[in-house]
């Protein structure tokens, strides 16, 4: 079935901010090609900041009325991104009756993790490499203009500071999910 990259990408990344179980899933796909994907455990705060961040950069980015034909693809990568982040947010109650979003899977084990906090609800979010990208830009992004503005909204203070600790981890997992998309018989363990 599902062949896990080495197992350093399977591993908790504490050391590089809050991302938990960030690794590279590589997967035959059904016509027997390799199929990369970039694996994260996010909580629902991390996942709510996150589509703030994606939504807060599509705004900013396409205040114009007149966007290329490349814009228009890119905004409808980040508005599918942000529906993505957002429907992970949502409420769940005991689990019964419930699927995972499309790119949601529910989080590995079940088991406590030492650094979540009792009650917070882990969430894996599955991305291709391309929209893992996307995702990191959009961060990125935020975080950059959020630093550079002489005044901060305060709805935009607590996802910025969840971020600031994603900004360096999802460059990480990125680099990673493209060198295995490029060369994956390279990263399988």
């Amino acid at each position: 079935m599902r062949q896990l990259s080495q197992a350093a990408h399977y591993l908790p990344i504490s050391s590089l901010g809050d991302m938990h179980h960030a690794y590279i899933d590589i997967s035959p796909g059904l016509d027997g090609e390799r199929v990369v994907l970039a694996c994260l455990d996010l909580r629902e705060d991390e996942l709510a900041a996150a589509a703030r961040a994606v939504a807060a950069t599509t705004a900013e980015r396409y205040r114009t009325p007149r966007i290329s034909a490349d814009e228009v693809l890119e905004l409808r990568e980040l508005t599918a991104l942000k529906d993505e982040l957002e429907h992970g947010t949502r409420p769940m109650d005991s689990g019964e009756g419930h699927e995972p979003g499309p790119g949601l899977e529910p989080g590995p084990g079940g088991e406590p993790d030492a650094g979540i906090a009792p009650g917070e609800a882990l969430r894996t979010l599955v991305l291709q490499p391309a929209r893992l990208s996307v995702l990191r830009d959009a961060v990125a992004a935020f975080v950059d203009s959020r630093d550079d503005a002489d005044w901060i909204g305060h709805e935009d203070r607590g996802p910025l500071g969840l971020l600031r600790g994603m900004v360096l981890p999802l460059e990480q997992l990125c680099a990673d999910a493209m060198r295995a998309a490029l060369a994956p018989e390279s990263h399988v363990g």
